[in-house]
C-alpha cells in the first residue's frame, strides 16, 4: 500500500515537472523570439511534450485566421479536445487546443497549464499589436513632422522678407527702439562727448556716459573705438577684457550728408562663455597635436631605458656577486684596493647605493612614459562600469586621507538623487585622486579646508562634481597651461605636469568637460561635468 502511495506521488511529480518545463520553455520561445509566428510553432511540440499522454497528443494554435500545428480539426471528436481561448483585450483571437486520439482524461493540472499559456500568447500578441500601433503612429509622427518643418520653413521666409522690407521701409524712433529692445547686447548711440543718445537697455538713461553705464569707468575707456570711429568714419571691432569678463565692441559712424561723423553706433556684447569656449576649443586641438607628438617620444624614450632597466639589474646582480670576491681580495692588505679611483671600502659602501639610484630612476623614466602613453592612447575597450560618483569619492579619501590629513580638512556636500551612469571605475578614481591631491599641495601654511560637493543637473542630465580649496590660488598667466603636458608648478618637488593633462583626457573620454576658477591668493574650483549615461560609451 505504501509503495503505491509513494509510486503515485512520483507520478504526479512527474507530471507536474513535465508541466513545468513545457510552461518554462514555452515561456523562453515567446519571449525571446523576434518573430511571434515562429516562436508560436515551435511551441507547438514542447506543449504535446507537457502532456500525460504526449504520445497519443496532437496540438495546434489558432491565432487571427492562422493556424499553427494540426489543422485538421474536422473529424475530430471534440470530446477528445482540450481547448483554450486567446483573449486580447476582451476579444478573442485565437485558441490553442490538444487532442488525444483515444479517450483520456484530461488532468486539472493540465487545463491550468493549457489556461495558462493561452494567457502567455495573448500577452505577446497584445505586445505585438502595441508594437505595430508604436511604429505605425511614429511613421505618421514623421510625415506630420516633415510637413510642420515644410510650413515653418515657408513661414520663416516670408517672416525673413517681411521683416527685411519693414527694416527698409520703416525708420521711425519707436519701431527703432523695438528693434534694438529686442537684442540682449548693449547698444548705444552717442555723440562726440560719449553722451547716450538712444539705447536699447532701460536703464541706460538719455544723456548718460557710456564708458560709466557699459565699464563703471568714470573716464573714457583706454581702448575706446568710438574715438577712431568719429575720426576716421570707419566701422571697426575689437575685443577688449575688463575685469573677469571679456566683451566685443562694434563701432559704425553715423555719417550726415555732408559726410561727417555725427553719431557712432556703439553695439557690446559680453563673450565671456564664447571667449570660454574657445579657451577649450583651443585646448583640445593642443591636446590633439601634443597627443601625437608624446606617442613618438615615449617610444623612442621606452626603448633604451628598457635596455638600461634590464642591464642595471644585471650589473646589480653582478656586483652582489663580485664584492664578497674582492672583499676577501682586499683582506690583509695593508692599503683598499682602488676601483675606479675610489678606495674599495668606499667603492662597496656607495656603488649599491648609485646603482639603486640609477634603478629608481629609470623606473621613474617608466612611470612617465607609461604616463605619457595614456595621455596620447584613445581609451580602447569599453567605459562599462556602473558608476556610483559617491562611492568613488569616499574610495579616493580613504587612500589618501594621511596623505591631505596635515594640510586640509575635506568637508563633503554629495547629493543622494544622482543616477548610476556608465563609465570606468579606475580612471575616474584616478581624476579625483590627482584633484584632491593638488588642492591639498596647494595649501601652504595654514590648515586649509578641501570643499567636495556631487550634484545633479536634471535639465542637462550631468553629474557634476567639484572640487574648491583655499589655498593659495592659480594666477591668470598660469592658468591657460595647467592642461598641457609637462607643464608644472612643482617641478622641484617632482612634479612630472602629466597629471591634470590625463584627468582632462579621461574626462574627453567619458564626453564630459572640466571648467577651473581660480583667484591668486583665495583659491581654486574644479568643476567636472559628465553625461549621465545609461547605456555602454565605446
Amino acid at each position: 500500500m505504501v509503495n503505491e502511495y509513494k509510486t503515485s506521488i512520483e507520478l504526479a511529480l512527474r507530471e507536474r515537472v513535465k508541466e513545468l518545463k513545457c510552461l518554462y520553455i514555452i515561456s523562453s520561445e515567446i519571449e525571446t523570439a523576434e518573430n511571434l509566428e515562429r516562436a508560436l510553432r515551435n511551441s507547438l511540440q514542447h506543449l504535446v511534450a507537457g502532456f500525460q499522454f504526449p504520445e497519443i497528443a496532437t496540438a495546434n494554435i489558432t491565432l487571427d485566421n492562422l493556424c499553427f500545428g494540426d489543422c485538421d480539426t474536422g473529424n475530430k471528436d471534440r470530446d477528445l479536445c482540450l481547448e483554450e481561448n486567446i483573449f486580447v483585450n476582451k476579444q478573442k483571437r485565437g485558441t490553442v487546443s490538444v487532442f488525444y486520439q483515444r479517450k483520456e482524461e484530461f488532468l486539472q493540472e493540465e487545463r491550468k497549464l493549457l489556461k495558462e499559456i493561452s494567457s502567455m500568447i495573448a500577452r505577446a500578441v497584445e505586445k505585438q499589436d502595441l508594437k505595430n500601433r508604436l511604429k505605425e503612429n511614429i511613421e505618421k509622427l514623421e510625415v506630420l513632422v516633415k510637413e510642420k518643418t515644410l510650413e515653418v520653413e515657408e513661414s520663416n521666409r516670408r517672416n525673413k522678407a517681411l521683416q527685411e522690407l519693414t527694416e527698409a521701409l520703416d525708420r521711425s524712433k519707436k519701431e527703432l527702439q523695438t528693434f534694438f529692445a529686442a537684442i540682449t547686447d548693449s547698444i548705444v548711440v552717442i555723440d562726440q562727448a560719449y553722451t547716450i543718445s538712444i539705447s536699447n537697455k532701460l536703464y541706460f538713461q538719455k544723456g548718460d556716459k557710456c564708458h560709466k553705464k557699459l565699464f563703471g569707468m568714470d573716464a573714457v575707456c583706454p581702448f575706446c573705438p568710438a574715438e577712431r570711429a568719429f575720426k576716421d568714419a570707419c566701422s571697426l571691432s575689437i575685443e577688449t577684457k575688463v575685469e573677469n569678463n571679456y566683451y566685443l565692441l562694434e563701432v559704425y559712424p553715423i555719417i550726415n550728408k555732408s559726410g561727417k561723423v555725427i553719431r557712432v553706433l556703439e553695439k557690446c556684447s559680453n563673450i565671456t562663455k564664447e571667449k570660454q569656449i574657445e579657451f577649450q576649443l583651443v585646448q583640445s586641438y593642443k591636446l590633439a597635436s601634443l597627443g601625437k607628438l608624446v606617442a613618438g617620444v615615449a617610444h623612442e624614450i621606452n626603448n633604451p631605458n628598457t635596455f638600461i632597466r634590464g642591464n642595471l639589474k644585471i650589473i646589480k646582480e653582478a656586483l652582489s656577486d663580485i664584492i664578497p670576491i674582492l672583499d676577501h681580495y682586499n683582506n690583509g692588505k695593508e692599503r683598499d684596493v682602488t676601483i675606479a679611483r675610489l678606495p674599495f671600502t668606499v667603492f662597496k659602501e656607495n656603488i649599491p647605493v648609485l646603482i639603486d639610484d640609477m634603478i629608481n630612476g629609470v623606473n621613474r623614466i617608466k612611470k612617465i612614459i607609461d604616463g605619457l602613453r595614456n595621455f596620447a592612447r584613445k581609451n580602447e575597450g569599453f567605459l562599462e562600469d556602473d558608476i556610483d560618483i559617491n562611492s568613488i569619492v569616499y574610495n579616493c579619501l580613504r587612500l589618501i586621507e594621511n596623505q591631505i590629513r596635515k594640510s586640509a580638512e575635506v568637508k563633503l556636500e554629495l547629493a543622494q538623487a544622482i543616477p548610476v551612469f556608465k563609465g570606468n571605475f579606475q580612471k575616474l578614481e584616478q581624476v579625483l585622486v590627482n584633484m584632491i591631491i593638488n588642492a591639498s599641495q596647494a595649501i601652504s601654511d595654514q590648515q586649509g579646508i578641501i570643499a567636495i560637493k556631487t550634484q545633479y543637473d536634471e535639465k542637462k542630465n550631468e553629474m557634476i562634481l567639484s572640487i574648491k580649496d583655499n589655498g593659495t590660488g592659480i594666477d591668470e598667466s598660469t592658468l591657460k597651461y595647467i592642461f598641457d603636458p609637462f607643464f608644472t608648478t612643482k617641478r622641484g618637488k617632482g612634479g612630472t605636469g602629466l597629471g591634470l593633462s590625463i584627468s582632462y583626457g579621461i574626462i574627453k573620454e567619458h564626453n564630459g568637460r572640466i571648467e577651473v576658477e581660480s583667484q591668486k591668493g583665495k583659491g581654486t574650483t574644479f568643476t567636472i561635468f559628465v553625461p549621465v549615461t545609461q547605456g555602454t560609451i565605446k
